[in-house]
C-alpha cells in the first residue's frame, strides 16, 4: 500500500535535475529536518494522462523494490494536480557526472560498480521489474562508494500490462538492446543486461561501443554491427573481462549471460583472479584474501575517484563563484564611473 504524502510537509530547496516529464529538487521534511529528493511533473505535461499513468506506474514499482543498491523510495502524492514523490537524497552524483569528470575508469573500479548494479538489476528481476533505461546517468553514488540505481520511469512491470504500446520502442538510444528497438514484446531482463554492456563498454573505454549522429545510424548499429572489443581501446583491461563485455553485447538475448547474478559472479571470480595474478608478478596479496576483501578494497578505490571528483567538482564551483563576483563588482565599479562623470 503506497504511503500517501502532501508536499506541505516539505521546504523545496535547489533543483537536482531536470528531466523530459519531470524535475527533481531537494526537499527538506519540515518534521525531522531530514535532506530528500522530490521528484515532480512539469505542469505542462501532469495533464497528459500517459505521462500520468506513467508516473503512477514509476511509484508503485518503486514502492515494492527495497534494495540496498536502488534509490529508497518515501511515498508521494498530489499537489494542486500535479503528482510527485519523495525519495533518498544520494549525495555523490552519478556515474555519469564522474565520468566526465575522471574519463575512463580502472577496470577494478570497473568491476566494483558492475557488482554492485547486478545486485541491484537481479533483485528487480527477481521482483517482476525490468527497468530498460539502464545508463551512467541513472546510476547515482553515494560518497561512501554505493551504487544506487534510479530512475524506473519506462521500467516494465511483468506483473501489470505494460502501459508502452506494442511494437513501440523505448529507452535511449545509445544503450537499447536490439530487441527494444524492434519493439518485442517478449523483452525480458537480457535487454538490461545488454544494456549493461553498453555501461561497462563506456565506463572502461570513456565512449559508447556505438556512435552516431542519430537514433537511426546508433538503431543499424545495435541491430546489424558487431560491438568492438575494449582491448581495442583498452590493452590493460583483462581477457576474461573484455569477453564479458562481448557476451553482454550480444545481438541474440540467448548468447548473453543467463542472469546479472550469473555476471556479478564473473565479476568476483575475475577479481579474485586478479588477485593470484598479482602474486605471480611480486605484488603477492595476502594468502587468506577472500571475497569480503576484494569488495571492500574495489570500493575503497571507488570511493577514493568519488571524494576527487566531489574536490574538484568543489574547486570549479568555487572559481566560477569568484568569476561572478569579480564580474559583478567591475560592473559596480563601471557604473559608478559613469554616474560620477
Amino acid at each position: 500500500m503506497q504511503t500517501f504524502r502532501q508536499i506541505s510537509e516539505f521546504e523545496l530547496g535547489d533543483v537536482l535535475g531536470v528531466g523530459t516529464v519531470g524535475t527533481i529538487y531537494q526537499g527538506i521534511e519540515k518534521s525531522s529536518q531530514k535532506h530528500f529528493a522530490i521528484k515532480k511533473l512539469h505542469p505542462g505535461v501532469c495533464q497528459d494522462q500517459l505521462i500520468r499513468a506513467r508516473f503512477r506506474r514509476e511509484m508503485a514499482i518503486l514502492e515494492r523494490l527495497n534494495h540496498p543498491n536502488i534509490v529508497r523510495y518515501h511515498g508521494g502524492g498530489e499537489d494542486d494536480g500535479t503528482l510527485f514523490y519523495v525519495m533518498e537524497l544520494v549525495d555523490g552524483g552519478t556515474v555519469k557526472g564522474l565520468l566526465q569528470i575522471k574519463g575512463a575508469f580502472d577496470w577494478p573500479i570497473v568491476v566494483e560498480v558492475t557488482r554492485q548494479i547486478c545486485s541491484a538489476l537481479q533483485y528487480a528481476h527477481n521482483n517482476g521489474v525490468i527497468h530498460r533505461d539502464l545508463k551512467p546517468s541513472n546510476l547515482f553514488l553515494t560518497k561512501s562508494g554505493e551504487i544506487k540505481l534510479g530512475d524506473f520511469g519506462i521500467a516494465r512491470d511483468l506483473d501489470r500490462s505494460d502501459i508502452t504500446a506494442s511494437g513501440m520502442t523505448v529507452g535511449t538510444h545509445a544503450y537499447m538492446a536490439p530487441e527494444q528497438i524492434t519493439g518485442d514484446e517478449a523483452v525480458s531482463g537480457k535487454a538490461d543486461l545488454y544494456s549493461l554492456g553498453c555501461c561497462l563498454f563506456e565506463m572502461l573505454v570513456g565512449r559508447t561501443p556505438f556512435q552516431g549522429d542519430n537514433f537511426a545510424q546508433l538503431f543499424e548499429q545495435h541491430l546489424r554491427t558487431e560491438a568492438p572489443h575494449v582491448r581495442d581501446f583498452v590493452g590493460s583491461c583483462p581477457l576474461d573481462l573484455d569477453a564479458l563485455v562481448s557476451r553482454l553485447l550480444e545481438k541474440n538475448p540467448e548468447d548473453r549471460p543467463f542472469n546479472a547474478r550469473q555476471v556479478q559472479a564473473l565479476m568476483l571470480q575475475l577479481d579474485e583472479n586478479s588477485e593470484t595474478d598479482q602474486g605471480k608478478t611480486g605484488n603477492q596479496p595476502d594468502d587468506d584474501v577472500g571475497a569480503d576483501d576484494v569488495v571492500a578494497r574495489g570500493k575503497e578505490l571507488l570511493r577514493q575517484e568519488i571524494r576527487q571528483a566531489g574536490s574538484t567538482h568543489s574547486d570549479e564551483v568555487s572559481w566560477g563563484r569568484l568569476v561572478v563576483m569579480v564580474a559583478v563588482v567591475m560592473a559596480v565599479i563601471v557604473c559608478a564611473s559613469l554616474l560620477s562623470r
